[in-house]
């Protein structure tokens, strides 16, 4: 699962940038990075190797996931990369603007939810075994989501619309 990788990347890089403070900053600011550094870092990583493999490898990314190339794949790619923009400009707009950010990322982990159950459906009405990748995806695109959240309930700002 690529995924674990770069929520790793993420979770690595805001280490590093506390570690380069100091690690002086309180809870409220450790939370704060901790969410930035997945909104800029992990979802910027996303945004790039999305755009990548479904705008500038459409038919080599669709014969490797078994499915057939198409124009969506382009759209797909547009939107990953509009994700990742959101991601980085969290760096500039803070407060209130990273619940758009969250929720953006909840509508790209209801795709991703939406095409995990798809294809463990299928593959069960073919015939086939539980394919467990799928099933740990959407376990852990329901648990990630879930954690930046709270993370989000934990910097003052985030969630008030005064």
């Amino acid at each position: 699962m690529w995924i674990v990788v770069i929520i790793g990347i993420g979770l690595l890089t805001a280490v590093v940038q506390l570690a380069v403070q100091g690690f002086s900053a309180d809870y409220a600011q450790v939370m704060k990075t901790f969410l930035l550094h997945q909104f800029a870092v992990s979802h910027g990583i996303i945004a790039v190797g999305g755009f990548i493999i479904n705008v500038l490898q459409p038919e080599k990314t669709a014969e490797k996931l078994g499915w057939p190339s198409g124009p969506f794949q382009v759209k797909y790619g547009f939107s990953q990369l509009g994700l990742g923009v959101m991601g980085v400009l969290a760096i500039w707009f803070q407060g209130n603007f990273w619940v758009g950010v969250l929720v953006t990322l909840y509508i790209y982990g209801i795709s991703g939810l939406w095409t995990h159950t798809q294809e463990v459906l299928r593959k069960r009405r073919a015939g086939g075994k539980t394919d467990w990748v799928e099933v740990g995806n959407i376990v852990l695109d329901v648990v990630y989501h879930v954690v930046l959240t709270w993370m989000s309930t934990q910097i003052p700002g985030v969630w008030s619309f005064e």
